[in-house]
This record gives C-alpha cells, structure tokens and sequence, in this order.
C-alpha cells in the first residue's frame, strides 16, 4: 500500500494532524505528503470528491485503485493506527 498525506501550508488540522500521527509512532516515510497549493494535488483532492483537507488516501500498491480515505484530524486515535496498519500491499 501507498498513503498519500494531502496537506496545506496554512492549515492548523493539518499541522494537528502531522503531530497526532507522529506521537502515534507514525513517521513521515510512511506516507508521502502533498501541497494541496499545487494543482496538481489539488486536483487530485477534487477528483476524489473532496474539497478539505488534512486528506488521508490510501492506495493500493499493485494496482494504484484507492483502498481507503479519511478527511480531517478528529478521528480517533486508534483509526489513524488501523489505516496505516500494513497489509500484502
């Protein structure tokens, strides 16, 4: 699996975010983040039918089909821990 972390320079839940996962033990080369001010990223947030961000996304390895989403930093904590949980992709 691959996660992709879609974030913004100015965004306050997104810097919560990025604590809340590395106090859990999850480090930054577990996923990789995206600037949502490149349109690039921005596009791609749209595409998935979101328009907020911090935006988690999950994508299977193999295959690049998306596995799993979760918007914002209020889930709680042991969410964060099952969606970065390893599996066969």
């Amino acid at each position: 699996m691959s996660i992709k972390l879609y974030t913004g320079p100015s965004c306050s839940a997104c810097t919560k975010l990025k604590a809340l996962l590395e106090a859990q033990g999850i480090t930054k080369d577990q996923y990789e983040e995206a600037n949502v001010n490149e349109k690039a990223h921005r596009a791609a947030v749209v595409d998935l039918g979101f328009r907020g961000i911090p935006l988690l996304v999950k994508y299977d390895k193999g295959t690049g089909q998306l596995m799993d989403t979760l918007m914002g930093a209020s889930y709680p904590t042991g969410r964060y821990k099952e969606f970065f949980k390893r599996d066969d992709n």
